[in-house]
């Protein structure tokens, strides 16, 4: 596989299915947002790399990730310089079932709990830049997400 060719991103979702999704802080710029076709390749568990001094038992680096590869892109804003680019075909989606976003859908984790592999789904990302207290940081929620059907 080459990675040169593959946009990977990561994208942290709703922690609990009964939780309310938290919004986006008031100081978070949208850069980029991209609706793409996306099928469902699979949920997998990736374990935690060990690379910080809380790991393994004190960190929540070990998630369960959902993949998706993009089909194709239907609808591309780029709101600033430093927005994402455009995705292709083939690029993968990998969505974080277990871990809080902010401005995260709630009802995301909820589908892709029903999905079974080679499901197509619709789902729009935006890329946006938070600033929490003094630190800034890229997050990349998914807003919505749907059953496609051709």
């Amino acid at each position: 596989m080459n990675l040169m060719n593959i946009q990977t991103i990561f994208i942290t979702a709703l922690a609990g299915l009964s939780a309310c999704a938290s919004p986006l802080p008031e100081k978070a710029d949208i850069l980029s947002s991209n609706t793409v076709v996306a099928q469902y390749v699979g949920t997998y568990y990736h374990p935690c790399r060990h690379m910080t001094a809380l790991c393994p038992d004190r960190c929540d680096h070990a998630t369960t990730l959902a993949h998706f590869r993009v089909l194709r892109n239907e609808r591309y804003q780029r709101n600033s310089e430093y927005g994402d680019d455009m995705m292709k075909a083939d690029d993968t989606v990998t969505v974080d079932v277990l871990n809080d976003t902010p401005g995260q859908d709630e009802a995301v984790v909820q589908l892709i709990s029903q999905l079974k592999p080679l499901d197509t789904v619709r789902m729009t990302i935006h890329h946006c830049y938070v600033q929490q207290s003094q630190n800034f940081f890229p997050i990349r929620p998914v807003v919505q997400m749907e059953k496609f059907r051709e």
